[in-house]
């Protein structure tokens, strides 16, 4: 301690105190660069301390903690990183190195600095000295630097999480000005009100949490004071708490098979454990939220799972003396407005009893969602809402509900880190937000120099992965709140965008990624075509460049708002744009890997003698569904005429203007194009497109589609030029094989194109006899998958997952980390059986949402719960048949277990080029799926 004192004392304008108390108090008058330091022995109570102390931020405050026993964690440190502007260091208290200088030159925010007595730390082969300083990142380098080649694992774990955030954004911690429901005045205002009302909920998807929110609404505006009203997860409440509590309120959803949520698990837990409270002056009243067919309609499973957690504790609370105020009530997604139906009528008895019953919910605090979509969009000026204000606002890393909701119209989604939820709940701050981001990328086509942009992004601003998506584009995981603006102003620069990429209008239009099905000169023909349809559909908004590009005081006076001069139109979309998204693509046979059935409106070319005569027209195509909710289903699309080319963007609009006067606009879940088709029928919709197109579409023609996969290996245009398809497994570039597609950009910068595919992977085209060996020498050197014998097996050539968790909100399971694991143990089965190479359409997602497009696949995954998938099979390997399905909630082992019988049948008794889809329904293993719609009706074998 003396010496680290020593150290301290040696620096230029830094004090030394005797207590983290009396540095905090000198640091809040210091001037600015005048640290105030104390220091601490390492120890669970001093951290603790220390925690409390840098999230009140002050500039001026610095800590020097000293290791002195074995083992020393470093991983408490780390999480100093997360408040945002501290700098956070770690290294030997006899080598301390410039991380001294540098803490007590930085006063942007605190200092944390670690340093580790020799025999602390002798013999630990592992131990980093590392450093943290926001001031790295501000410049554009890397605000982590550590000076070993070996890093810690629990460091390790901490920042290269795959497909997770490496730095979490600054957080909104308790504190007295942080609002009615979590601030630090909240007790004395409770204690003073003449009545109270504390509302928890326990909520993955969102629905438990709109329902508490609701309620906290409507007491509110019912005449309960703002502080009476507590809102907030049940794991943010001290259940130690409880038996002072007059009246609360749960909303509960259940999650996996029969669970609690992750934000209220902890909270039943600790309950559980807690067989000393009295609860005898506490009134309670539940709302449970569940699907009662969710593992199978009438099964003893799904009656026993139902809303399980909800009554669980009713039972909990009751044996612990609580006195029920009323009846538990239920919401059921099988009911016609899902758990809305129950809620409304359980609601209903709470406000009346709690004498709320009169009031106006529609105002009143941003509790959620007040409002439907169809209101946000018509309110908020065009796709604008608060956004701008909203991300400008550094003291959460969230941005409100509505804002959410338009947020995705400008090709983006606010998630969180699933897997950091209940770290994050101990540690009293908000969920890890950040922003997944989309570029718009019609075709799939990009030049070698946008490549290395979105290389350097993904680097600068993400998680340091690119993710290629089933839509043919890139997204980026991982960006926090306050990079979301540079992240978009870095695309522009490199002359992308990303609007449209994600809302309810025509999202990224997609065509055929592989250059061997035509010559160049007429891809890039129909590509044209694509980039029209996709143009003429684009919302005409200014809302993106207001928001996302617009900087400085000089450019206000330039920005148009709605109501100004001169008045913004939208001439395709109106003020409500669509009821839900719009999804459009390009096919050119043979192939079909766009999955052009799957889309709510789908151009197939038609080539004769080498010339491109038109596209043969298709409408209705959708997979997402919700599980056993039999309103839902997927649908493939209808062909119903054939167009000339130059009219293809105008017969797309004009599909797209059906769909947004006849699209369900009362409830999303049967607003796609899909049900409007399947509603009034293909012949009516075919009849209000040529109404408005002002003539018929003609006769479809003639044309067949032999496969869905990506091509993989050399081919060469005759124009002498050589493209190479690459296996980018679920999409995700990432460690080496990002190393090596960088290199390769920036050998073919100026002549090279890369275009994404449908299945997730990536073509390398414009390559140069010249250039060839040259990447082909990367490719080796790098070991990334190009051809038959790297590709390892048909099943990985052809497998699709959706990224699911830990960022996507609404996935039950697993998919993009997983199902490489289940590939690989399918791949053994395949090897024995002699079918290794054999291609076979393998997918999974994490939810029946099916970005993956899973019910298209000869194999396909659907997620239930964690660790267990509906497994569906039978869909045809030119996808033109969805799937059926045939076991319900399996986990790997019983997945295992039944495809090793099925896939040694199919090695022994297939026909010549038989594909696997078609084996098992020809032999009667699985019915055949004729239409969507029987998809809830279609006997089992």
């Amino acid at each position: 301690m003396e010496k680290a004192t020593a150290l301290i004392k040696a620096l230029p304008s830094s004090k030394v105190f005797n207590s983290l108390d009396s540095a905090s108090a000198a640091a809040g008058a210091a001037e600015e660069g005048n640290k105030c330091w104390t220091v601490l022995q390492l120890g669970k109570s001093s951290l603790s301390e220390v925690h409390s102390a840098l999230q009140q931020g002050c500039g001026q405050l610095a800590v020097l903690l000293v290791a002195s026993q074995s083992p020393v964690s470093q991983l408490e440190v780390l999480r100093a990183m997360e408040y945002g502007g501290v700098y956070v260091a770690s290294a030997e208290l006899e080598n301390p190195g410039e991380c001294l200088k540098e803490a007590a030159s930085y006063t942007a925010g605190p200092s944390l600095v670690l340093l580790a007595e020799a025999a602390a730390i002798k013999g630990d082969e592992r131990w980093t000295a590392f450093r943290y300083d926001p001031r790295r990142e501000d410049a554009g380098g890397c605000a982590f630097v550590t000076d070993s080649s070996r890093v810690r694992e629990e460091i390790q774990g901490f920042l290269s999480r795959e497909s997770l955030l490496t730095l979490i954004a600054k957080k909104s911690l308790p504190s007295a000005n942080a609002g009615e429901a979590e601030g630090g005045a909240l007790s004395e205002g409770l204690a003073a009100a003449s009545k109270t009302v504390t509302v928890l909920y326990s909520s993955d998807t969102g629905h438990a949490e709109e329902c508490a929110k609701a309620v906290a609404r409507q007491c509110r505006n019912g005449g309960y004071a703002g502080s009476a009203v507590r809102c907030g997860t049940m794991d943010s409440f001290d259940v130690g708490a409880l038996a002072s509590e007059p009246l609360v309120v749960f909303c509960v959803a259940t999650a996996g098979k029969g669970e609690f949520c992750g934000n209220g698990r902890n909270f039943f837990q600790k309950l559980s454990d807690r067989s000393d409270l009295a609860l005898s002056d506490l009134k309670y009243c539940i709302f449970g939220l569940g699907d009662s067919h969710y593992w199978g309609k009438g099964t003893e499973e799904s009656k026993f799972n139902f809303a399980k957690p909800a009554r669980d504790l009713d039972n909990l609370l009751e044996k612990m003396g609580a006195q029920r105020m009323m009846p538990t009530g239920f919401g059921d997604d099988q009911d016609v407005d899902q758990y809305h139906t129950g809620f409304a009528e359980w609601k209903g008895q709470l406000f009346s009893r709690l004498g709320v019953d009169k009031a106006d919910a529609a105002g009143g605090g941003d509790d959620g969602p007040v409002k439907t979509d169809e209101q946000i969009k018509v309110e908020t000026k065009q796709l604008r809402g608060s956004m701008k204000e909203s991300l400008d606002d550094i003291t959460t890393g969230q941005i409100p509900f509505q804002d959410t909701k338009l947020i995705k119209s400008h090709g983006s989604y606010q998630q969180d880190d699933r897997d950091l939820r209940e770290e994050r709940q101990k540690m009293g701050v908000e969920n890890a937000f950040s922003f997944m981001i989309r570029v718009r990328l019609p075709g799939g086509f990009c030049t070698a120099e946008q490549w290395i942009a979105m290389d350097d992004i993904c680097q600068n601003f993400a998680n340091g992965t690119l993710k290629i998506t089933t839509r043919q584009t890139w997204q980026v995981h991982g960006v926090l709140k306050r990079d979301v603006k540079n992240t978009m102003r870095a695309m522009n620069k490199a002359c992308m965008d990303t609007v449209a990429a994600c809302g309810d209008v025509c999202r990224n239009v997609l065509c055929t990624s592989r250059p061997d099905v035509c010559s160049k000169e007429l891809h890039k023909e129909i590509l044209h075509y694509t980039y029209d349809i996709h143009d003429h559909c684009l919302p005409r908004s200014g809302a993106y460049h207001e928001i996302f590009l617009m900087q400085g005081d000089e450019m206000a006076e330039k920005t148009q708002i709605m109501g100004s001069t001169p008045v913004e139109e939208e001439p395709l979309y109106g003020l409500t744009y669509l009821p839900r998204k719009f999804k459009v693509a390009v096919a050119i046979p043979p192939s079909n890997d766009v999955d052009l059935f799957a889309h709510c409106a789908g151009f197939i070319a038609i080539i004769e003698n080498g010339k491109l005569l038109g596209f043969n027209v298709a409408v209705g195509g959708g997979l997402g569904f919700t599980h056993n909710n039999q309103k839902t289903h997927p649908r493939l699309a209808d062909v119903i005429g054939f167009c000339k080319p130059g009219q293809a963007k105008y017969v797309c609009e004009c599909i797209l203007t059906v769909a947004r006067d006849f699209g369900d606009r009362t409830g999303r879940k049967h607003a796609r194009v899909k049900y409007t088709v399947e509603d009034y029928g293909p012949a009516w919709f075919k009849e209000q497109v040529e109404e408005r197109l002002g003539y018929p579409l003609e006769a479809a023609k003639p044309y067949t589609l032999e496969h869905r996969g990506d091509m993989h290996g050399w081919v060469k245009a005759n124009d002498g030029t050589w493209s190479c398809g690459l296996l980018i497994p679920i999409g995700r570039v990432k460690e080496s094989s990002r190393v090596c597609i960088r290199k390769i950009a920036e050998l073919l910068k100026g002549e090279g194109g890369f275009r994404m595919t449908c299945n997730q992977s990536l073509v390398l085209e414009n390559i140069s006899e010249a250039k060839k060996p040259m990447v082909q020498k990367l490719l080796d050197e790098y070991k990334v998958m190009h051809s038959k014998e790297t590709t390892v097996s048909g099943l990985r050539r052809n497998m699709v997952a959706c990224v699911a968790l830990p960022t996507c909100p609404l996935a039950f399971a697993e998919a993009e980390r997983y199902l490489p694991t289940l590939v690989e143990r399918l791949e053994a089965v395949a090897d024995k059986c002699g079918i290794q190479q054999d291609d076979i359409v393998i997918r999974m997602t994490g939810c029946p949402n099916s970005c993956g497009r899973p019910s298209m696949a000869e194999i396909g995954f659907i997620g239930k719960a964690p660790g267990t998938y509906n497994m569906y099979m039978g869909a045809d390997f030119v996808g033109k048949r969805l799937n059926t399905l045939y076991a319900e909630s399996v986990s790997e082992d019983e997945i295992i277990k039944i495809l090793t019988p099925i896939f040694g049948q199919y090695a022994k008794e297939k026909e010549k080029s038989e594909r696997f889809g078609d084996f098992v329904v020809r032999k009667g293993i699985i019915k055949e799926m004729k239409n969507g719609r029987d998809w809830w009706t279609t006997p089992e074998v």
